[in-house]
C-alpha cells in the first residue's frame, strides 16, 4: 500500500512539474513575441520622419517638374519627373511599411508575425533598391538644351559620359546590394540603422520561440 501511495505521489509531483515548465514556456512564449513586437513597433518613428520629410521634398520636385514643362525644359522636366515618381513609390512604400508595423500588433501567432516582418524585410530592402535608382536621373536636371544644340559634342559629350558612369555606379550598386550579402561592406553602409536594426533583432528573437511553440 505504502508502495502505491508513493508511486501516485511521485505521478502528482511529476505532473504538477510539468505544468510548472508548461506554464513557464507559456510565459517565455507570450514575453518574447511581445519584446519582437515592442523593437518592431520602434520602427514607426524613423517611418514617419521619412515620411515628413520625404512627403513635401516630393511635392518641390512636382513643383519644379511643373515649372520646367511650362517653361519648356526637357531636361528638367525629365530628370525631376522621373525622380518624382521614384519618390512617390517610396512613399507608398513607407505607408505600407507602417501597415504592416500596425499588422504585426494585431497578430497573436508567431508565424504569421515572421511573415509580416520577412515582408517588412523584403519591402525596406526593395525601397533602398529603389532609392538608388534615381542616382543618374541628377545629371540631366541641370542640362541645358540650348548650350546642347551650342555645343553637342563637348557639352553633350561630358554629360552624356557623366550620366553613363552615374548609371553603371547607380547600376553596380544595386547589384551588390541583396540580403544574402547584408554583411558585406557595401551591405552594411544601406543595410544598417534605425530603420534596419529593429526588423534584424525582431527576426533573432522570433526564432528563438521556435523551442516554446504549442
Amino acid at each position: 500500500m505504502k508502495d502505491v501511495e508513493i508511486m501516485n505521489i511521485w505521478k502528482s509531483s511529476d505532473h504538477k512539474l510539468d505544468e510548472i515548465l508548461s506554464l513557464n514556456k507559456e510565459i517565455v512564449y507570450d514575453l518574447t513575441k511581445e519584446k519582437a513586437r515592442n523593437i518592431i513597433d520602434t520602427l514607426r518613428k524613423p517611418k514617419k520622419t521619412m515620411l515628413s520629410i520625404g512627403i513635401p521634398y516630393c511635392v518641390i520636385l512636382y513643383i519644379i517638374t511643373f515649372i520646367g514643362f511650362k517653361a519648356g525644359a526637357i531636361f528638367v522636366t525629365l530628370g525631376f519627373g522621373i525622380i518624382a515618381l521614384i519618390m512617390t513609390a517610396m512613399i507608398i512604400g513607407y505607408f505600407y511599411h507602417l501597415h504592416l508595423i500596425n499588422s504585426i500588433n494585431r497578430l497573436q501567432e508567431v508565424v504569421e508575425v515572421q511573415k509580416k516582418i520577412a515582408e517588412l524585410k523584403i519591402s525596406s530592402f526593395n525601397i533602398t533598391r529603389l532609392a538608388l535608382v534615381q542616382l543618374p536621373f541628377w545629371s540631366i536636371c541641370w542640362m541645358s538644351l540650348n548650350v546642347l544644340q551650342k555645343s553637342p559634342v563637348l557639352y553633350g559629350g561630358v554629360n552624356l559620359i557623366v550620366f553613363l558612369a552615374l548609371t553603371y555606379f547607380s547600376y553596380w550598386l544595386y547589384k551588390q546590394l541583396n540580403l544574402q550579402n547584408s554583411n558585406s561592406r557595401i551591405g552594411r553602409l544601406f543595410l544598417s540603422g534605425a530603420e534596419w536594426e529593429p526588423i534584424i533583432k525582431a527576426s533573432e528573437i522570433l526564432e528563438q520561440l521556435k523551442d516554446y511553440r504549442k
